[in-house]
């Protein structure tokens, strides 16, 4: 008998402290080629509404590529990004 499993990657990727411009174009790339199934925003330097903003921008990028959105130690943060989790 000849069973085809299929084994999808599930990498768990968190974001670094500090946030770049560039950070959001790889961030693209990374997830563009769809071997991450999570991405975490762990922001512990920036104040409540940088990381609304950042946020926004992290949860567009992951919504496109099918990845789910979490946020690390902030339920209201999470509920007004509208994160995954």
């Amino acid at each position: 008998m000849n069973l085809k499993i299929d084994k999808k990657k599930f990498i768990y990727l968190i974001s670094p402290n500090q946030i770049t411009v560039n950070f959001y174009i790889n961030l693209e790339k990374v997830l563009k080629t769809g071997k991450v199934s999570f991405f975490q925003m762990r922001l512990k330097k920036y104040t409540f509404k940088q990381k609304i903003l950042i946020g926004k921008k992290m949860r567009k990028i992951c919504k496109r590529n099918e990845v789910k959105f979490l946020v690390n130690d902030d339920p209201l943060l999470a509920k007004k990004l509208n994160a995954d989790g």
